[in-house]
């Protein structure tokens, strides 16, 4: 299976393979030499998760599981709490500011309210600028944050008579978001239903590229409050790295989770 990405006669091709559960996958990569901000490192982000998602789904179909994830489903996961990456979160903005004017104000409405919302009805420990720094030894601190959030029985804010007003450019961890059974289970606890675990998660490779750009913690920003946190960070979003470099660093991050994952995914 191969992937073209971009490229064209005035670009350098890189070549990267993956192998998910067996299968190969190339990717060839049309890369200029220049600068590129965080925000243009997303699209590649999310064109290999969704090449890894689409390998795992075919493997659970082709075992006689079922999925009943998909698009204008039940939303019922909407109304978790998402991170994102600083990179996501930059490109989220940008894309939201391209939208038409109708669209963008639906967005920015539904985003001010989730904003009083959460701020009406703190979380248990304070989330700096909006976002939160992820660590092993803080995950209980997430997983109790992530309790509050889903206690708040709040719409996602890009959420919008029950279809994603940004299904193209959702977030990695909506995309990496499956569950496996019954469509009822995702309504009521009881019904068998499972969530798929990814063999990698390009959502963490990604943060902690910026991570390491930047030379800051790895941050995952609250979707909801993700306009506010750009206002807040606008600075960020105008630093720039050669993107051959970012591209390389991304695919060999994706290499050593990989390797810590039991093979499921190999480079």
């Amino acid at each position: 299976m191969a992937v073209d990405i971009g490229s064209k006669c005035d670009e350098k091709v890189s070549t990267f393979e993956l192998n998910v559960l067996n299968t190969k996958v190339n990717f060839r990569i049309g890369i200029k030499e220049n600068q590129a901000s965080l925000a243009d490192i997303v699209p590649l982000a999310r064109t290999i998760c969704t090449k890894i998602c689409n390998i795992v789904l075919q493997n659970v179909n082709s075992n006689g599981g079922k999925i009943p994830c998909r698009k204008n489903c039940s939303a019922h996961c909407c109304r978790y709490l998402v991170p994102l990456s600083v990179p996501e979160a930059l490109r989220l903005k940008k894309e939201i500011s391209e939208a038409p004017p109708e669209k963008r104000e639906l967005i920015w409405k539904g985003c001010l309210a989730a904003s009083r919302h959460i701020l009406i009805n703190k979380p248990p420990r304070k989330l700096t600028h909006q976002s939160a720094k992820v660590s092993s030894n803080e995950q209980s601190d997430l997983n109790i944050i992530s309790n509050w959030y889903r206690g708040l029985n709040l719409d996602c804010p890009f959420l919008h008579k029950n279809t994603c007003t940004i299904y193209e450019q959702r977030p990695l961890a909506c995309r990496e978001h499956y569950v496996t059974g019954s469509a009822r289970g995702c309504e009521e606890e009881h019904a068998a239903t499972k969530l798929l675990e990814m063999p990698l998660y390009v959502s963490n490779a990604l943060g902690q590229l910026a991570s390491e750009l930047e030379g800051t913690d790895v941050e995952a920003v609250i979707l909801p409050l993700v306009l506010s946190w750009c206002e807040e960070n606008k600075k960020r979003a105008e630093k720039t790295w050669p993107y051959a470099m970012m591209v390389e660093r991304l695919f060999k991050i994706i290499k050593e989770m990989a390797s810590e994952n039991s093979g499921a995914v190999t480079i």
